[in-house]
Order: C-alpha cells, then sequence, then structure tokens
C-alpha cells in the first residue's frame, strides 16, 4: 500500500505546484492590469483637473503618475502645464518654476520634437530670468564643456557602431595589403591606417558616452537658486545656480548630491534638484 501511495502523494504534490503557478501568473496578470488602470485613471484625472482648474489636483496626479514610475511624454507634459497654471492663477510655490521645467525636459528626452514643449520650456526659463532680475540678480548663461558637447553629438550606441566599423575597416586594410595585386595593396596601405585613426577617435567617445550613461543623471535646479559646495561642505563660491537650470547629477552621499554645471562641479542639497526620467 505504502508504495501505492507515493506515486499518488507525488500527483498531488505536482497538482498543488502547477496550481500555485497557475494563481501566481494570474495574481500578478491582475497587478499589471490594475495598474495600467491605475495609471489611465491618474491621468484622466490629472487631464480633466487642468481642465476644470483644479491645478493642485492635477500636479497631485501627475507626480503619483511619476512616482510609479510611468513615462509617457504626454503625462509629463501635462504635468508641466499644470505647474505652469498654477503660476498664472497666482498660486504658485517655491519649485514651481523648476518643476515645470523639469516635466518639459523630460516630455524632449521622450519626443525631441515637440515644439509645444520646447516653447514652453523656454517660457518658464524666461521667467526665471526676469523673476531674477526683479531681484537684482543678473542672467547666468552656462554651456556644457567641449567633451560633452563631442559626446552628446550621437548616441553610445551610435559612437560604439562607429568604432566597430573603422575596427573592421583596419582588419579588411591589413588583409588588402597581402595582395600581390598593386592596385588592391595600395588600397590596404591607405586604408588600414585611416580606419585606425578613425578607431582611436571613435572608440574613446563610445567609453566617454558609457561613462557619462553609467554615472551620471540629467537632472534640474527645483530651487529658486543653489550653491555649490566642496568636499567638505565649504561654499565653493561663484555664481549660483539658477532655477530650472539642466544639470548633469551624479553620486549622491547623504542629504547632497553631486553636480556639474557646465565646467562647474560641487554638491548641492539632493531636495534642490529633480532627476528626470532616464
Amino acid at each position: 500500500m505504502s508504495g501505492s501511495r507515493t506515486p499518488v502523494k507525488a500527483l498531488l504534490r505536482g497538482a498543488v505546484s502547477v496550481g500555485m503557478f497557475v494563481l501566481t501568473a494570474f495574481a500578478m496578470e491582475g497587478m499589471a492590469i490594475a495598474d495600467e488602470r491605475s495609471s489611465e485613471t491618474l491621468f484622466r484625472e490629472g487631464s480633466d483637473a487642468i481642465a476644470k482648474g483644479e491645478y493642485a489636483v492635477a500636479i497631485e496626479r501627475f507626480e503619483a503618475l511619476s512616482d510609479m514610475g510611468f513615462a509617457h511624454p504626454d503625462a509629463s507634459y501635462n504635468r508641466g502645464l499644470a505647474y505652469v497654471a498654477r503660476l498664472r492663477a497666482g498660486a504658485d510655490r517655491p519649485g514651481d518654476l523648476g518643476r515645470a521645467a523639469a516635466a518639459f525636459e523630460e516630455t524632449l528626452r521622450m519626443r525631441p520634437d515637440d515644439l509645444d514643449a520646447d516653447r514652453a520650456l523656454d517660457v518658464v526659463r524666461a521667467e526665471v530670468t526676469k523673476r531674477r532680475a526683479r531681484r537684482g540678480k543678473d542672467a547666468t548663461t552656462v554651456r556644457p564643456t567641449l567633451d560633452r558637447v563631442v559626446v552628446g553629438l550621437l548616441s553610445e550606441r551610435t559612437w560604439s557602431l562607429f568604432a566597430f566599423a573603422s575596427s573592421m575597416l583596419f582588419v579588411v586594410g591589413l588583409f588588402l595589403r597581402r595582395i600581390p595585386s598593386n592596385g588592391l595593396s595600395v588600397a590596404g596601405r591607405v586604408l588600414a591606417p585611416t580606419a585606425f585613426v578613425f578607431f582611436c577617435v571613435f572608440f574613446p567617445l563610445t567609453l566617454g558616452a558609457r561613462a557619462l550613461r553609467s554615472s551620471t543623471r540629467a537632472a534640474v535646479i527645483v530651487a529658486s537658486e543653489v550653491h555649490l559646495v566642496d568636499d567638505t561642505g565649504t561654499a565653493k563660491g561663484g555664481d549660483p545656480i539658477p532655477e530650472a537650470q539642466w544639470v548633469e547629477a551624479g553620486e549622491l552621499r547623504g542629504a547632497l548630491i553631486h553636480v556639474r554645471w557646465g565646467a562647474t562641479e560641487g554638491w548641492i542639497p539632493a531636495g534642490s534638484v529633480r532627476l528626470l526620467y532616464p
């Protein structure tokens, strides 16, 4: 009897395991559907709140979407509109201009050809400049350094493809140099060193783009202005970073985060910057 029970127990255990697997799969699918419905509901409620002039409600809904990790250019754009609308209604709060700029920057990262978001970002930054002028603050324009400009011309994937293509051409050039034919041999002598030079250019650019992607993240200042400090917490001096300015955010250390603004680097309070969706 014990021998006959063993297969039965095994079958029961297998059935239970399969049943648990099926229930888990259905539960996970249900959670995904619930999240999708929740994001759709939040987006709809946020859009309706903007139409009704309930800007604080709209901001709350779209910020909740952002906290969920929901990424869509329309959601980011509407979040920026809600902050701008609250500003125009005279109910703005400190940091609203920076958060609006961050939302429009996020939109452009996901939809680079969005002219409305581009114009809205210009309007927000113009308003920041106007408000600073009222306080006797000069407009500050900071340009990225040459290395950032060159690396940012193309994506990491594109630089890596160029590096790979140049390496393949270098190999082809070396092969052609060994062919007895004068024409092919001459072509190989020209192609090999030329391809090698291009590889020496594209490969470091690939590494630079990869290092930037892995160690930094785009961010926007959401405080009226912030002053950079060094590793010891001592003020570095120089111009503060104005609200709505784009920066590169790096290492997070306690309540401070390392940022790069143009050629200037230092630490600022982590709460004064908003990280953009990667």
